[in-house]
């Protein structure tokens, strides 16, 4: 008999992580692993646990899982990734994909399509919800459209920022300080710094607060 798929959880402690636990725990769909919150060392317990699917968020307390979702993607290809977030901007999800995520899922939506997007990632199919699909369509019909052509205002200026910058500007619209920050990504005070300054430069703001509306007005770290 075929076994079930293995998972690894890594998100941080509290309801969320109880209920997933608990629902990977009472279906015979899939197999539990282990659940963590330890980004730092969770690509290791994938490898370790041989789980099949990682499910994780983009933003967790511990700092960012940028790095996890790229070393999976890089050194483990057996292993899929599953997101599950809060963030709906479009290019968080373009850039999760990029990482090789092979479901993004909104923690607005049920269970059932939760293990929807585990099936489809397993099956080797990538899921996506409707609403998300529509986002990333107009978002990659701006990058190729003419500068002003079906131009969302500002649509431009998040096409310069780098993935660092973006991941940065998450977490400034998620509220976390420069030092939180600067923990977060393993990266100094003086770097975040320079990626806000060439932010705002981007962007023709002035300060963190013209940040923080910025990004919330496009849906960035909502």
């Amino acid at each position: 008999m075929k076994r079930a798929p293995r998972m690894l959880i890594v998100e941080d402690p509290g309801l969320l992580r109880d209920a997933l636990v608990e629902a990977l725990s009472a279906t015979a769909r899939f197999e539990l692993a282990g659940a963590t919150d330890a980004i730092a060392s969770a690509r290791q317990m994938a490898v370790d646990l041989h789980a099949d699917v990682v499910l994780t968020d983009l933003l967790l307390t511990a700092g960012s899982t940028i790095d996890l979702l790229r070393s999976l993607r890089d050194d483990t290809p057996g292993t899929r990734t599953v997101v599950l977030t809060s963030l709906r901007d479009g290019f968080a999800v373009r850039d999760a994909l990029a990482l090789g995520v092979s479901g993004y899922v909104l923690k607005t939506q049920s269970m059932s399509e939760l293990m929807e997007a585990i099936e489809s990632a397993v099956a080797g199919r990538r899921y996506l919800p409707p609403q998300l699909a529509e986002r990333l369509e107009i978002l990659e019909h701006q990058v190729r459209a003419p500068h002003g052509a079906g131009e969302a205002p500002g649509g431009r200026g998040l096409e310069r920022l780098s993935p660092r910058e973006l991941e940065v500007l998450r977490l400034v619209a998620a509220g976390h300080t420069t030092a939180e920050i600067a923990r977060s990504l393993s990266i100094s005070i003086k770097t975040i710094d320079t990626h806000r300054s060439n932010m705002y430069r981007k962007l023709a703001l002035r300060n963190s607060v013209d940040l923080v509306r910025f990004a919330s007005l496009r849906g960035i770290g909502l």
